[in-house]
């Protein structure tokens, strides 16, 4: 069952580095490599309230604007954090918060605290 906050990113050690800063800060949080895999998970439960997702993953695989559209459309409690290069946030502005790369696990602990903390 997933957490409250979901992060799907598929290179590992930005995975790692999310999950174990948003870990250390007290949130319940469960990572995922494929968006595919997170979409089922999130699916599958009711608890999620923030998914952490990245913009654009390996060719062959759904991005992160699209994974956060089924989801919101599912799910439009949920809230929408994007990691991203600079360059991909005009794609996101409008779709939720943006956290640019390499991942400051500081800046994503203050991102995941304020969304899980403002009403919907």
């Amino acid at each position: 069952m997933p957490a409250p906050v979901v992060v799907v990113h598929d290179e590992i050690g930005t995975l790692d580095l999310a999950l174990n800063a948003l870990q250390a800060a007290g949130h319940e949080v469960v990572g995922f490599a494929d968006p595919l895999a997170a979409l089922d998970a999130i699916d599958a439960g009711s608890l999620t309230s923030v998914l952490v997702t990245r913009i654009e993953f390996r060719p062959g695989k759904l991005n992160g604007v699209a994974l956060a559209r089924m989801v919101s459309f599912r799910r439009p409690d949920i809230k929408v954090a994007f990691i991203g290069l600079l360059a991909d946030r005009r794609h996101v502005e409008r779709s939720g918060d943006f956290l640019p790369m390499p991942l400051d696990p500081d800046a994503l602990v203050q991102t995941v605290r304020r969304l899980l903390t403002t009403p919907v």
